[in-house]
């Protein structure tokens, strides 16, 4: 696990690296946005997994209790439903702004890709549906 840590405490210190060249070299670059968000990015992911891993280090039963509490049945079973009911709301809302897309006359690229959306979604849904009812 020391390993891991040290790991990602060097991409929190490469991403600070990053941030830090782009600032200078920012009128020689075309695109720095991409270094910066690159770097944030890295400082971001690299900081918080290494704070999660030595939390994890100095506390080894709240680490085994997490793990218990993730694999329980009742808490997968209220996950997936949260998850479910999370979709269907994300769905229906895909389709508000495509109405609302075309109330306001907005450009039809936006509704289309609304629409696909949501009947991707809803397809992918059926499929699942089917391969879930075969299997059990």
């Amino acid at each position: 696990m020391r390993r891991k840590t040290k790991l990602y405490l060097a991409l929190g210190l490469c991403g600070v690296l990053v941030l830090a060249l782009t600032l200078p070299l920012k009128g020689c670059l075309s695109q720095p946005g991409i270094l910066i968000g690159l770097g944030s990015a890295m400082v971001g992911l690299g900081v918080g997994r290494f704070a999660l891993g030595r939390f994890e280090e100095t506390h080894p039963r709240a680490l085994h209790q997490a793990e218990i509490e993730a694999k329980d049945e009742r808490n997968q079973a209220i996950r997936f439903r949260a998850q479910a009911q999370s979709g269907v709301v994300l769905q229906w809302l895909t389709m508000a702004a495509a109405w609302l897309c075309i109330l306001m006359d907005g450009p039809l690229w936006f509704t289309l890709a609304a629409v696909g959306v949501f009947t991707g979604k809803t397809v992918l849904e059926l499929g699942l549906m089917a391969y879930h009812q075969q299997r059990m």
